[in-house]
């Protein structure tokens, strides 16, 4: 009954089942994959997860979605070939180079974004409009920005912000005065209200741990090629 009544937001076949739980973000054999957050109620949480069907190269994938997946986002979904392995169900770009796993693919076609062929492992192209909707601009018009992303998190890169850089130490003298004030009342908060351990962290860290990825550089981006860059930069730093 559940099949019907929720819809399934992961690249996989499987069964729906809904559970009370206080940190759903987890992925195991038989308790499957967070499907959605149906109520936050802030101490624990209604979600639903996906428990996949199995076949001999693991999780059953849905075809539907690979079929989005290989039109819309410039990448298949293949086996890949890596160190004597095979990774069936893999996300790469045309040109053969390994992006990840199909929950990328995925990723990638329900955020709207394409494969850099440049950089295609920590790096995509997001668009104003999805390519699956059919309107996109041509070349660079209908672009968002460049995300840069690792296991530890991401962000978009648009013309008007910075080329991230790590080395940075950022300087009151190169922000608006305005944010800098917000960015400074917000670190002082934080080492006032944090533990001896992450305090000492906060402080080897400066001001740079408040201030947004895409501001923390001395350039600023003024064309989509230094937009690409930073995105490169923090996918390398994240990683």
């Amino acid at each position: 009954m559940l099949q019907y009544l929720i819809k399934n937001e992961t690249p996989y076949l499987g069964k729906i089942k809904l559970k009370i739980e206080k940190y759903p973000d987890y992925t195991g054999g038989t308790c499957g994959k967070l499907n959605k957050v149906h109520i936050d109620f802030g101490f624990t949480k209604l979600v639903s997860r996906v428990i996949p069907n199995k076949t001999i190269n693991g999780w059953a994938v849905d075809p539907v979605k690979i079929e989005l997946i290989n039109r819309y986002t410039d990448g298949l979904i293949e086996t890949h070939a890596a160190n004597k392995f095979a990774l069936p169900n893999s996300f790469i770009s045309n040109t053969g180079k390994y992006v990840g796993d199909i929950n990328d693919g995925w990723w990638y076609f329900k955020n709207g974004m394409t494969v850099c062929d440049e950089y295609p492992h920590g790096v995509s192209i997001q668009w104003k409009t999805a390519v699956s909707d059919k309107t996109l601009q041509s070349g660079h018009d209908g672009i968002l920005g460049y995300y840069g992303y690792a296991h530890r998190g991401g962000s978009l890169f648009s013309i008007g912000d910075r080329i991230f850089d790590e080395k940075y130490k950022p300087q009151e003298e190169d922000y608006d005065k305005e944010e800098w004030q917000e960015w400074k009342t917000k670190f002082e908060t934080m080492i006032s209200e944090v533990d001896e351990f992450n305090r000492k962290w906060l402080e080897e860290d400066g001001i740079s741990s408040v201030i947004p990825f895409r501001k923390r550089g001395q350039c600023q981006i003024i064309n989509w090629e230094q937009a690409r860059q930073a995105a490169i930069n923090l996918s390398k730093y994240l990683s």
